[in-house]
């Protein structure tokens, strides 16, 4: 019965990963489809290029929500009926979740990387809640400061997770059973994050990966124009600069004054 009720929690928290926020917010600010400006990806880091940092915040938001809370919600089900289940529930309820957002049926299989919903699914954990919190501003400062490719960072935050989470839930194993398909399931989520993130990577080697000036876009000094689409589809950031207007003036006067 315990595996039907897990196979039930899969199902269910892979069509709440369908719901995908970057689609929503993009289209109700800005009347835009999110995949047709940027990188094109239904993302939080599009959602960044494009839109700017507090529409990219609302977006981790809720992808975050959408992974954690069926997963913390089948921790604590699945615990109280079946003690020892509760972590392997709360994995298959958010990679569930992950895949939907990744691969949704709604949106024929075409969506996101994963990367907001695998912070949710690590922040909503009751145990690695706090290190993932500590491991997102870690994060969020190296790409302020430090670098400025996003998906450098994603690879760095959910490797650091991933790691920590296995060692963690390793030492801390009374049975292996338990441990096992956790790790399995935290492993596979790693490798869907980077063969989804190959064409970045394949970017990065050669230098033509988009960089995003964080900086700029929390002091809104700059004005983002959305990209258009091209064929490598790598969301170079366009900033246009504000026109000189008191040169402007100046040689409306000095018109003025000749006649």
């Amino acid at each position: 019965m315990k595996y039907l009720a897990l196979a039930i929690i899969f199902v269910l928290s892979y069509l709440i990963g369908n719901i995908n926020f970057a689609r929503i917010f993009s289209w109700a600010f800005a009347k835009k489809d999110i995949t047709t400006v940027g990188s094109h990806n239904p993302g939080t880091m599009n959602m960044l290029r494009t839109r700017g940092f507090g529409e990219a915040i609302l977006t981790l938001i809720m992808e975050a929500i959408k992974s954690g809370l069926p997963a913390i919600i089948s921790y604590y089900v699945i615990g109280y009926f079946y003690p020892g289940f509760e972590n392997i529930a709360f994995f298959i309820a958010g990679f569930g979740a992950i895949l939907g957002h990744c691969f949704p049926v709604f949106y024929k299989f075409v969506g996101g990387k994963g990367v907001a919903c695998t912070f949710g699914m690590f922040t909503f954990h009751p145990t690695l809640w706090w290190i993932s919190l500590v491991a997102f501003v870690v994060c969020f400062l190296l790409m302020l400061f430090v670098i400025k490719y996003g998906s450098v960072i994603s690879f760095i935050y959910i490797l650091a997770m991933s790691i920590t989470a296995t060692c963690l839930f390793t030492i801390n194993a009374q049975d292996i059973m338990y441990v096992i398909p956790v790790l399995v399931v935290i492993w596979l989520n790693v490798i869907l994050i980077f063969s989804l993130h190959h064409a970045n990577i394949k970017r990065l080697f050669t230098g033509k990966e988009g960089k995003i000036d964080l900086m700029s876009k929390l002091k809104k000094k700059k004005q983002t124009v959305e990209v258009e689409e091209s064929d490598d589809k790598t969301g170079e950031e366009i900033v246009v600069e504000p026109e000189n207007t008191q040169s402007v003036d100046n040689e409306n006067k000095q018109e003025e004054n000749k006649n």
